[in-house]
């Protein structure tokens, strides 16, 4: 049974109740249905600039909202790198409702999803041979680390060993498990490319099974990003055994993060009149705002559903969901009898 080491310092103990705190502060915000999928959104194009600069990627946020929330086709390895990328951060909110629980088939899933379309072959497939961890230093080659097993059973086996430590429910605070969780997935370093990114997305899925509303409130990758030297120099130094300056770091980030969650809040809430979408300020009624939470819940809704939960006739359900196509929220699919509605950047439903 795999055991982790560190020692439970004061500032790891002082970091962990200011997070509870600011978590609570966030839980007690009461945000209209429209704000909070606005931030919702915001946060989701965030992570995925930050996951992806991370690793190099050199599009801005307002490229990768462009790709992510447009109707774009992705052509260069950048844009699809984003696509991909939004693509599973949102598949992991439906994964977490399912089964929440990580496991090696979770694991290949997120692989083969955020490495489609880039690589020729190992796409949701543990690497079966050698690969260093390092940099270039003029001409020469530094190896930072050198990942423990080189085979895919191995991989497997020692996988299945952390992900049974993390899935066990015992008194250890589950912020350090998943700071424990983005090492050891880091150290193992289990594909031949995409095990930055696929390691921060699992972080997010423990945390959304641990019910840490990552993404909906706040994200962890633009921490990481301010600078990725030190992200990966301090995520390094636990390959000796020792978790303890890593964690002191992740917590770090964590409360970093959700501090500028509450500042963006605060900023959000100071504005009267919203502003929903580009540059137009949009007025939203309070049934309105009803309807949305509707189709946040729902995912799709037809004019039925709003019959229904309204007791309005068909016109008028028609009226409400035609008011918020105008306004940018929500995109309409299909025609007549058939036609549902969608939170504005979702995908149609095949």
């Amino acid at each position: 049974m795999f055991q982790p080491k560190f020692s439970l310092t004061f500032p790891m103990l002082n970091t962990l109740s200011t997070i509870e705190r600011l978590y609570g502060h966030l839980l007690g915000e009461k945000l209209i249905p429209s704000l909070a999928l606005r931030l919702n959104q915001e946060n989701q194009v965030l992570a995925t600039h930050y996951s992806t600069s991370i690793e190099g990627n050199p599009l801005s946020p307002q490229d990768v909202t462009n790709v992510v929330l447009g109707d774009k086709i992705p052509t260069t390895k950048s844009e699809k790198e984003v696509k991909n990328y939004f693509h599973t951060l949102n598949h992991l909110f439906v994964l977490a409702k399912e089964d929440p629980h990580i496991t090696t088939d979770l694991t290949l899933t997120i692989h083969k999803q955020l490495m489609e379309g880039l690589l020729d072959h190992g796409v949701g497939e543990f690497r079966d041979g050698s690969v260093f961890v390092g940099h270039k230093d003029g001409v020469e080659y530094v190896v930072k680390h050198n990942p423990p097993f080189h085979t895919s059973k191995e991989i497997s086996h020692a996988l299945e060993e952390i992900y049974e430590w993390a899935n066990k429910k015992d008194e250890l605070h589950p912020l350090l498990k998943a700071g424990i969780l983005h090492h050891q997935f880091a150290y193992i370093h289990p594909f031949f490319d995409g095990n930055g990114r696929s390691a921060r997305l699992l972080t997010t899925f423990y945390l959304l099974i641990q019910h840490y509303e990552v993404v909906k409130y706040f994200i962890l990758d633009d921490y990481y990003d301010i600078d990725r030297h030190l992200y990966s120099d301090t995520l390094h130094t636990a390959d000796k055994g020792d978790e303890t300056k890593w964690l002191e770091y992740f917590l770090e980030g964590i409360a970093n993060s959700l501090q500028g969650a509450i500042s963006r809040i605060d900023e959000l809430n100071k504005v009267n009149l919203e502003e929903i979408t580009g540059e137009k300020r949009v007025l939203v009624s309070q049934r309105e705002e009803e309807a949305l939470q509707i189709v946040i819940d729902k995912k799709a809704v037809k004019s039925s559903d709003l019959e229904q939960a309204f007791d309005v006739t068909r016109q008028q359900a028609h009226a409400l969901l035609s008011s918020l196509v105008k306004k940018g929220l929500l995109t309409k699919y299909g025609k007549t009898k058939t036609s549902y509605y969608r939170l504005q950047g979702s995908p149609e439903v095949k």
